[in-house]
C-alpha cells in the first residue's frame, strides 16, 4: 500500500502555511493558502505512475484541508 504523509510548511516566498502531500518519499501536491481559496498544485514525474486510488487521495487531500484551516 503507499504511504502517504502530510508536511505543513513554510517557505519564504509564502506569507502563509503550505500542506505538501507526499507519497512515499516523492512530494506530489501542495496545498497553498495565499489566496481567497485553497490551491492545488500538482507535481509530476516521468519517473512514477500516478495512477492513485481516488478515495485514498481523496481522503488525504481532505486530511490537509482540514489540518491547514485549523492553523
Amino acid at each position: 500500500m503507499n504511504k502517504y504523509s502530510i508536511q505543513i510548511a513554510s517557505g519564504p516566498d509564502r506569507e502563509k502555511l503550505v500542506a505538501e502531500i507526499w507519497l512515499n518519499d516523492i512530494m506530489i501536491v501542495e496545498i497553498s493558502q495565499e489566496k481567497p481559496y485553497l490551491e492545488i498544485e500538482l507535481f509530476f514525474s516521468d519517473k512514477f505512475d500516478f495512477k492513485l486510488p481516488y478515495e485514498e487521495f481523496l481522503n488525504v487531500v481532505m486530511k490537509a484541508k482540514k489540518i491547514l484551516l485549523e492553523e
